[in-house]
């Protein structure tokens, strides 16, 4: 890639606003007596990819994908602890 063609590309904030939202829903988890904004902050951060946004799926390291993969499950079992806790 050329100087020119580095200079014209927009900085990529995904990485800082994913950090912020998965600290914020830690935060939430342990500060809060409602679980709620920790399974909706879990659940927006994944909306930030912190890879390379230009990546396809099936290009994309194993690791990448395990790692979204687990924040997933985190993010449905909040959801899901918080739909179940409701329930009972």
């Amino acid at each position: 890639m050329e100087e020119s063609e580095k200079a014209t590309q927009p900085k990529n904030f995904n990485k800082v606003a994913y950090a912020a939202f998965v600290i914020a829903a830690i935060v939430f988890l342990f500060t809060d007596k409602d679980t709620s904004n920790t399974a909706i902050f879990l659940g927006v951060a994944l909306v930030f990819d912190p890879f390379d946004i230009n990546q396809q799926w099936g290009e994309r390291p194993l690791w990448q994908k395990t790692w979204l993969i687990i924040h997933l499950g985190a993010a449905a079992a909040a959801l899901g602890y918080l739909i179940g806790k409701d329930l009972v």
